[in-house]
């Protein structure tokens, strides 16, 4: 077991080196993702196959065409869709996180990965999730808490030294890769994390901030644990926010909620 953990961090380390180097690059890390992402899901009783599923804020679209192959029908929704086409059967949507543009209670499956932290009103993307998931059906969230080492982004590690000396001590050049300042639109102005792309930035997402938001929905926890570890500090109060390099949960919509109105 500790071998086969072992194992495949090594080579999801090794897969991360390249990322960045293009697009492609970008979109093979991300699949490879996915499907040790599919066998945690399994292992939590949540199954793809079959399923509509919505991977929100899809970026390069790596995790949909993963998923897709999987069997899942897959949505894809971003605000800015990726210069690779998605192969068929996927569908892609440009649309915001804050107003999806789908039915109450229409989508079985919510992807939401490393988005939540990008958005400036996270308690509307919650509600939106809720509003669109089917009665029974399930959220897979996940992101770096801002205080962990990975949670300044491209600003990481000087995040911890406050935002205006981040942004002075890593150049716009550092930021991103070409290819990635030209898909998201970088702009060459930033003055602030929360304008680092078009329509959507950086902002302090914390798992205590994260955890009193789903408080605030009716949503109910099936898994709280730190993304591909097996050992998790994600409960740990204050601690667990600079141990957790990612944060993942799973969580599920009440079969209860067959009559509840989102007008």
């Amino acid at each position: 077991m500790r071998h086969g953990i072992l194992h495949g961090c090594l080579n999801l380390w090794r897969i991360s080196k390249y990322r960045l180097n293009s697009e492609e690059d970008y979109r093979a890390f991300q699949a490879f993702q996915a499907q040790k992402l599919v066998t945690y899901l399994q292992r939590h009783g949540v199954t793809i196959q079959s399923r509509i599923l919505l991977d929100l804020g899809s970026g390069a679209g790596g995790y949909s065409q993963e998923f897709s192959r999987g069997g899942a029908s897959v949505i894809s929704v971003d605000l800015l869709q990726p210069s690779l086409p998605a192969t068929p059967p996927v569908k892609q949507i440009q649309a915001s996180a804050l107003n999806i543009p789908f039915r109450d209670c229409s989508i079985e499956i919510v992807f939401c990965a490393s988005l939540i932290e990008h958005v400036p009103k996270p308690g509307i993307l919650l509600s939106e999730i809720e509003r669109i998931l089917k009665p029974g059906g399930f959220i897979y969230l996940s992101f770096p808490p801002f205080y962990s080492p990975m949670g300044g982004h491209e600003y990481a590690p000087y995040h911890y030294l406050g935002e205006r000396l981040a942004m002075r001590l890593v150049s716009r050049g550092r930021r991103l890769p070409k290819w990635a300042r030209q898909l998201y639109n970088v702009s060459e102005d930033t003055r602030s994390f929360s304008e680092m792309y078009a329509g959507w930035g950086l902002y302090k997402m914390t798992i205590k901030r994260f955890r009193s938001l789903v408080a605030k929905t009716r949503l109910l926890y099936k898994d709280i644990s730190t993304r591909y570890l097996p050992i998790s500090f994600v409960r740990w109060p204050l601690l667990g926010e600079v141990l957790t390099w990612h944060a993942q949960f799973i969580l599920a919509k009440s079969p209860s909620d067959k009559d509840v109105s989102y007008s």
